[in-house]
């Protein structure tokens, strides 16, 4: 069997973090059950809210400047509006299964996995 691959290559590329193969999601942000290549099981890992976190601060970072910007260029309103809130959707929409997918990589490569009840007792 061969040496599982970077999670980091897995991530950006939406593979398997198993095998490198299979597609991660089956529709837009949604895991699937198991990985159609190799049969590893996705379902115990789940990235939560970081990878919108990440996101948020990012396309945060980028739009921002971006806005004033268009402010200090004296752009009309309209115009501002319209680009700055084109860009946040788009890059929200671009970034979120790249960042979604490397952290599920990374939590499979480190094997962390959701506390439950047992765990704690």
């Amino acid at each position: 069997m061969a040496a599982p691959p970077s999670p980091w290559v897995a991530g950006l590329r939406m593979k398997c973090p198993q095998c490198g193969e299979g597609a991660v999601y089956d529709r837009y942000l949604h895991l699937r059950d198991r990985c159609a290549v190799c049969a590893a099981d996705f379902r115990a890992a789940d990235p939560g809210d970081g990878p919108a976190v990440f996101v948020i601060l990012i396309v945060g970072a980028i739009c921002a400047p971006l806005l004033l910007v268009l402010q200090v260029l004296h752009v009309p309103d309209w115009i501002t509006l319209g680009v700055t809130f084109a860009a946040v959707i788009g890059l929200s929409l671009a970034l979120l299964p790249l960042f979604k997918a490397t952290l599920f990589a990374l939590q499979w490569k480190h094997k962390a996995r959701q506390v439950t009840n047992e765990d704690v007792r």
